[in-house]
């Protein structure tokens, strides 16, 4: 005669057991024959080093100012859905002006800042104008690549404006904008 105890823990153990399970089969012990399919579901990825900053330390409003560095950007770890894929690198200001330092004083706009179609490594440089409507391509690394970054020479450039008139900081937000293209 059973134990009602033990039989109460086992109908508990069995329901729990065959709700675990995807399909039920009787076997012999030992067995081998069970298996079970793993699948790592991997998305299009890339690990990516922007500068947080760059600053242009301008000593004449009426010329062009380089900024103080090149912007150096890096990427790897870049995993797409293709070999014939590529990853797109472009930037879009937040604002269609900077920031100056006095509410209501001159300063640039967006369109004021440029880049050089710079060399890369494993990838190919475009020049372009910085715009708060829409992004604009600073690069295109190679399809199939696993990295890809600066050379050294990604340098921004800040357009002369002789109508500034007030000294500190003027900011702008950019954003970059990292995307796969292709097929």
């Amino acid at each position: 005669m059973f134990n009602k105890k033990v039989f109460s823990g086992l109908a508990v153990l069995t329901l729990a057991t065959a709700g675990a399970a995807a399909a039920q089969t009787a076997i012999t012990l030992p067995d081998t024959s069970q298996t079970t399919t793993l699948t790592s579901n991997v998305s299009e990825q890339a690990r990516v080093t922007v500068p947080a900053s760059l600053t242009f330390n301008v000593t004449d409003v009426n010329s062009n100012k380089d900024a103080s560095t090149t912007a150096a950007v890096s990427i790897d770890s870049i995993v797409l859905a293709s070999d014939t894929k590529q990853l797109k690198i472009s930037v879009e200001a937040a604002a269609a002006s900077f920031t100056p330092p006095v509410v209501g004083a001159t300063t640039w706009s967006a369109g004021d800042v440029s880049w050089n179609a710079s060399s890369w490594t494993s990838a190919t440089g475009a020049s372009g104008i910085l715009s708060n409507s829409a992004y604009h391509e600073i690069a295109t690394c190679d399809a199939n690549a696993a990295s890809c970054g600066t050379s050294g020479s990604l340098l921004f450039t800040l357009a002369a404006k002789g109508t500034v008139k007030r000294s500190g900081n003027h900011t702008l937000n950019m954003t970059w904008k990292f995307e796969s293209i292709g097929m």
